[in-house]
């Protein structure tokens, strides 16, 4: 798999989205979920509650009866049967969507991004980096899974810093910044909660606020905060096929210069593997008194003098090498206790690692660093489910706007439920 840090693309373009219809047969805060990648088993369920959850469509390898292997094309099947049924119904125009996620207490925490699609076979004034590398297997797997559904199910998560825009590009990322708090002041199309966090969507098709925001993007080096292998797969997919429909890829857009993300560390488990045998392979014939049992604190087991967070993930690596060196029974998670909780449970060991700060992420992607993968867990990430891309929008006929859904609830309704251009 390509490794090279810097890629380039089209700023973002307006596109048809696939939305949720009256056919959904439920309120939105039932039928969206969670980034895909951040459901797990014991969640599953609950989220896949209603027959039309986007979950079964994301994450269809974690409910009853479903295999791994049946992902690909039961996901495409799903996909067309709700579109069939109007399920999902197209907007009739072509635009972006602005959407906006408050979160904490009273919403004090408010993220306002862009979602429209990156064209990979017309290089344009945005430049894209990833600061990841990504595993080449679930690269190859996400491009069967693209290529089966024949449509982006969750955006691609990338974000510029506007207060270091130049003298020369400030007024067009002002005048960016202004436009979609107007957007946002309007009424939406989508007004939620879920899980304690307001959910707001709006369309943009006026082709003089499509122009302003064309220029508020225009020449920005975006980072990949999100989804690492879902860009892996786009740009084989459009290597392999560059005339073809997939080589167009959702993404939303974030300005962290005004809405900052949180950058969380991302800690190992590894099951069946104890403590002490994990330690020998470090060097360390057994665990000091101080450790929990079934944790190791990975910095721990640096020299003194190294101080950098990445010195730890790439130790973790390296044992991880040593222990499992098939990759097999390794699993990721944000949260210590819930880490250290997997391996109690598995008789297995939670390898807990540091945050890496994000100015430091960006600072890396920028001089075209990779770091390992899963270093980082960058926060807020969309919900899925509010808006779809399908590669083929002339397959799908679209409906008058007013059959599209236009779902705004009260708050007291709504209770959640528990790089070189590819060649």
């Amino acid at each position: 798999m390509r490794t090279d840090a810097q890629s380039t693309a089209a700023p973002l373009r307006p596109f048809r989205a696939l939305r949720y219809g009256p056919a959904a047969g439920g309120p939105p805060h039932v039928l969206l979920s969670p980034p895909g990648d951040g459901v797990t088993a014991d969640r599953a369920v609950g989220l896949a509650a209603h027959p039309h959850a986007f979950l079964r469509l994301v994450r269809p390898d974690l409910l009853e009866g479903q295999g791994p292997g049946e992902g690909p094309d039961g996901t495409a099947r799903l996909l067309r049967a709700w579109t069939a049924r109007g399920v999902l119904r197209q907007d009739a125009r072509p635009s972006l969507y602005v959407v906006e996620q408050c979160a904490g207490p009273g919403g004090a925490r408010v993220q306002r991004g862009l979602i429209g699609v990156l064209d990979l076979a017309h290089p344009g004034s945005a430049e894209v980096r990833p600061h990841e590398e990504v595993d080449p297997h679930r690269v190859r797997a996400q491009a069967r899974r693209r290529r089966a559904a024949g449509a982006d199910l969750e955006p691609v998560l990338l974000c510029f810093d506007g207060s270091d825009a130049d003298p020369a590009a400030a007024p067009s990322v002002e005048a960016g910044a202004a436009c979609l708090d107007r957007v946002a002041a309007g009424r939406p199309l989508v007004e939620t909660r879920v899980e304690g966090c307001r959910v707001r969507l709006w369309r943009v098709d006026d082709p003089v606020r499509l122009g302003v925001l064309d220029a508020y993007l225009a020449g920005r080096s975006l980072c990949i905060a999100d989804g690492h292998h879902r860009w892996a797969a786009a740009e084989e997919q459009y290597r392999t096929d560059p005339t073809g429909p997939g080589r167009t890829l959702l993404a939303m857009v974030v300005d962290v210069g005004r809405h900052p993300l949180t950058s969380s560390a991302i800690h190992r488990v590894l099951t069946g593997v104890p403590a002490a045998e994990l330690l020998t392979a470090a060097g360390e014939p057994s665990p000091l008194p101080s450790r929990p049992e079934h944790a190791v604190d990975v910095r721990g087991l640096l020299p003194d003098r190294l101080h950098d967070p990445l010195a730890a993930y790439r130790l973790a690596e390296r044992l991880i090498a040593r222990v499992r060196p098939d990759g097999r029974g390794v699993e990721f998670e944000t949260r210590r206790d819930r880490a250290v909780a997997r391996a109690a449970a598995t008789s297995g060991t939670a390898l807990i690692l540091p945050p890496v700060a994000f100015p430091a992420v960006r600072e890396r992607a920028a001089r075209g660093l990779l770091m390992p993968r899963k270093t980082t867990s960058l926060t807020p990430k969309p919900w899925s489910g509010l808006v779809v891309h399908r590669h083929h929008p002339g397959s799908t006929s679209h409906h008058p706007e007013e059959q599209v859904c236009d779902w705004r609830e009260s708050e007291s309704t709504t209770t959640a439920p528990s790089t070189t251009r590819p060649s």
